[in-house]
This record gives C-alpha cells, structure tokens and sequence, in this order.
C-alpha cells in the first residue's frame, strides 16, 4: 500500500510540464511488482514547484509553492499528502486538522464537514481559519479534501498564511483567490485505471 501512496505523490511534481501541455492529470507510476491503479487527478497551478517531500512510514507529502516562493518564505503552499493505510479515514483525518488548529492558533474556525463521493470515491472537505498563530503570529486560512481510495488516502490542502485578523472576521483574502481555490479542489479526483465503471480515468 506504501508504493502506492509514494509514487502518486512523486509522479505529481515531476509531472507538472507534461500536464501544463497536455491538460492530463498525473498518474501514478508503476512499481517494479507492483500493481498500482488507482490515479491521482490533479492539476497544481500553473507555475508551482515542488519545495519539499517529506516521508513517513507509510505517507508521503509533497509541498508545491507560487513562483517566488519557498518553503522557508510563503504565503501560498499546496500540500499533497498521500498514506497508504487501508483502515485510514477521510473524516478522521480532518478532524485531527480541526484539532491541530486549535491548538496552533490563538482562535480557530473550522467550517462544517462536507461529506460526499466524487467518481465514486468518499470525500470529506473543510475549511478552517486561525486568527494568529502561536508560533508564526500569522493568520491562515486552509481548504482540506480528503479522498478514501482503495488503496490510499489522499489529502489535498491549499493554505494562505498572512496578516492576523481578529476573532469572528474573515481572512483577508482576495476573492478571486478564493475562486480559484474552489474551481481547483472541484477538479481535484482519484480513478481507478482497473475499474473504470466504477472510478472512471480521463482518456
């Protein structure tokens, strides 16, 4: 289940030329030995770079930055994660986002779970606010999607990071921003290459 999770999250960056000219998402690579189907269908923002993975025992996380940015000075980071735990939850997991939240910042809103499929995948999205953090005295803001495959959990954030703002306002972000961040996680799926009536793959 590993491999599976590893080469969706490194076929992503890797593959960002190729997508911007083809307009295809990114499939996942093949493993020696392995039979890895299932696709994350993905398209970062024109212009993004990787900036750093980081691995775990059994998830991987790829973060892609604006041009300009870095990982060490953002406003703006795109962060794919993907675990290869069949018994891992798309609820769970953003529950423990809204709880981290919490803790890191000085008032946190998170929105209402939405809970729905897409391509026949369950799929859980929020979106939560913090006024200040802790550490970072910075206000943020992320939008999660999370999708149960059957061989990963996928997790899909955009996250702004900038002036604190005070309790019960709303980020100061721009809405054309906010309009694309919708328009990019709508476009945001997994596919099954071995079942495409029930996780059809784009042709």
């Amino acid at each position: 289940m590993l491999l599976v999770g590893l080469s969706v999250a490194l076929a992503v960056p890797a593959a960002q030329a190729q997508m911007r000219q083809q307009g295809r998402p990114a499939p996942a690579a093949q493993a020696p030995g392995a039979e890895l189907t299932e696709r994350l269908l993905l398209m970062p923002p024109a212009g993004w770079q990787e900036g750093g993975t980081t691995r775990a025992r059994n998830a991987i996380t790829t973060h892609l930055f604006p041009p300009g940015q870095t990982s060490e000075k953002w406003s703006e980071m795109l962060s794919i994660q993907v675990m290869g735990d069949s018994a891992a939850d798309a609820r769970e997991h953003i529950q423990r986002i809204i709880e981290a939240s919490r803790t890191s910042c000085e008032a946190s809103g998170p929105s209402p779970v939405t809970e729905g499929t897409v391509n026949g995948y369950p799929v859980s999205t929020l979106t939560v606010t913090c006024t200040k953090g802790r550490q970072s005295g910075l206000g943020g803001l992320v939008a999660v999607k999370a999708i149960r495959g059957a061989q990963a959990l996928y997790v899909i954030q955009r996250i702004w990071r900038g002036q604190p703002f005070e309790r019960n306002s709303t980020a100061p972000i721009p809405p054309e921003m906010l309009k694309e961040w919708g328009e990019f996680l709508r476009g945001v799926a997994v596919c099954d290459t071995a079942d495409p009536a029930k996780h059809p793959c784009p042709k």
